[in-house]
């Protein structure tokens, strides 16, 4: 079956998501508000309607016992026919007695208590199917019950006009509000537009700071961290650039004399010549050899930093002891010795890195060792942590250069007659870095310089899981 296409992601705008978070939350706090406006509002009439019905039930009890006693001298009924234009048209009233007899009663109202007797005070009531507001209170005397009522409907009426009419002004002003945010988020994300151009409109190897006018609080680690990582990238950059001009330039020594002693063999009668001129060319060519790998040695290091979450448990002394057998034939070549005190110590790291460390400490006491000197080689473990010690009979290396021998090139006024490149111990510092060792320099007992980096140990295995040799991970980086 054919592999779908996997959807890209989509594009979204944080100016819209900002604008519409802040249109919603506006709205929201808007409606809200107007909910509670309302609400207030409509509590705010009913207690003014209910104060007004209870004036209404204060006076009909002025006049009650005015109209009872004159319907009484008369004798009439009790209903009582009040007109529209003294009392309201929706009002409707009840008067008992204390013992439960009706002694008037406004037209169109219903001779059955509105509430029962029994309960004074403000309550809602549906009565004849409409819901009604009722009032029931007792005289000063205590001899007779007023009830009064009102229709609900009535006073939505009143007070519902008054509160829609406030739905137009609140309208306009959230869209006045909802565009001045929008305005105020385009200012406020100004700077991310700024940033936007500026890093478009920039040259593949322009690396300047990035200028933003003013930017928010927000902006400022992205601004800060991009300058940042502009500024590595541009050291990065001229260190690469330093690199290769030094590579060439030191190059250029060992070829030339690749070129003369070549030259010299075309030019020789002799056999006795013609082979002393091509051991010489040999010895050239070794020593260009040993500057390429040196360099290649030091660039593929860089390959190895995404390889450190991968570095494993290693014997220090397993891996010493795998270099020196490999570097006894070159020892042997210039007379000299290798002798080793290997003391068991348990380092986590690359096992490539740390023989190719273990490897140019060695070499380099090789080469800067007397004929027929010793190169003694340590590890262990102390209360310090591993260590590695490489210590030689050579001249050594003055204290005021120790810092200077770590950079690439660097070779000390003395190393003229030594067959060497200045990258072995800037390799060391790459390693010991990577490694997150410590290297330092100092004066042997044999006379000449003493070398120790110091491993930070392994943590502990879990039982029966003895300590293994790096895996082939970094070998393969450095086999290319």
């Amino acid at each position: 079956m054919p592999r779908t296409a996997e959807a890209s992601p989509r594009s979204w705008s944080l100016r819209r998501r900002v604008l519409l978070l802040t249109a919603t939350v506006t709205a929201t706090a808007w409606l809200v508000g107007g909910a509670a406006m309302f609400l207030i509002a409509r509590h705010a009439s009913d207690t003014l309607f209910d104060q007004r019905l209870r004036d209404i039930a204060g006076a009909v009890l002025t006049f009650a016992d005015h109209e009872i006693s004159e319907l009484q001298a008369a004798g009439g009924d009790i209903v009582h026919l009040e007109g529209a234009d003294r009392l309201g048209a929706h009002y409707h009233y009840q008067i008992w007695s204390n013992t439960g007899e009706l002694l008037l009663v406004s037209v169109d109202t219903p001779r059955t208590p509105l509430v029962p007797l029994d309960r004074t005070g403000f309550s809602t009531q549906d009565v004849g199917g409409v819901p009604m507001r009722v009032i029931v209170l007792p005289s000063g005397d205590g001899s007779k019950l007023l009830e009064v009522s009102e229709p609900v409907s009535a006073r939505s009426a009143a007070v519902d006009p008054g509160l829609a009419s406030l739905a137009i002004p609140m309208a306009l002003s959230l869209a006045v509000l909802v565009g001045l945010s929008a305005w105020l988020v385009r200012r406020a994300t100004r700077a991310l537009g700024e940033s936007a151009r500026e890093m478009s409109q920039r040259s593949p190897d322009d690396l300047r700071p990035l200028s933003v006018t003013t930017p928010p609080e927000e902006l400022r680690p992205i601004v800060s961290a991009l300058n940042a990582l502009f500024t590595r990238i541009e050291n990065a950059l001229a260190a690469e650039r330093r690199f290769t001009s030094a590579a060439a330039h030191e190059l250029r020594t060992p070829l030339a004399s690749i070129k003369i002693q070549a030259q010299v063999a075309l030019l020789t009668q002799s056999d006795s010549e013609r082979r002393l001129s091509l051991e010489r060319l040999m010895l050239s060519i070794d020593g260009a050899a040993h500057m390429i790998d040196q360099l290649l040695t030091m660039s593929r290091l860089d390959g190895l930093i995404a390889l450190r979450a991968q570095a494993v448990r290693l014997q220090l002394d397993a891996v010493a002891a795998h270099v020196i057998d490999e570097m006894r034939p070159l020892a042997a070549r210039r007379q000299q010795q290798i002798t080793e005190k290997l003391g068991a110590a348990d380092v986590q790291g690359l096992e490539f890195a740390v023989a190719v460390l273990l490897r140019n400490l060695i070499d380099n006491a090789l080469r800067y060792g007397p004929t027929g000197g010793i190169v003694r080689v340590s590890t262990g473990t102390d209360a310090e942590g591993c260590f590695a010690l490489v210590e030689d009979a050579g001249p050594g290396i003055p204290p005021d250069q120790y810092k200077q021998v770590f950079e690439r090139f660097y070779r000390l006024s003395n190393d003229a007659a030594v067959d060497g490149c200045g990258i072995g111990l800037s390799i060391v510092q790459a390693v010991v870095e990577m490694q997150g060792a410590q290297v330092t320099l100092g004066r042997s007992d044999l006379g000449g310089l003493r070398v120790c980096v110091r491993f930070a140990p392994a943590p502990a295995l879990e039982a029966a899981a003895p300590p293994v040799m790096a895996p082939s991970a970094a070998a393969a980086i450095l086999a290319t």
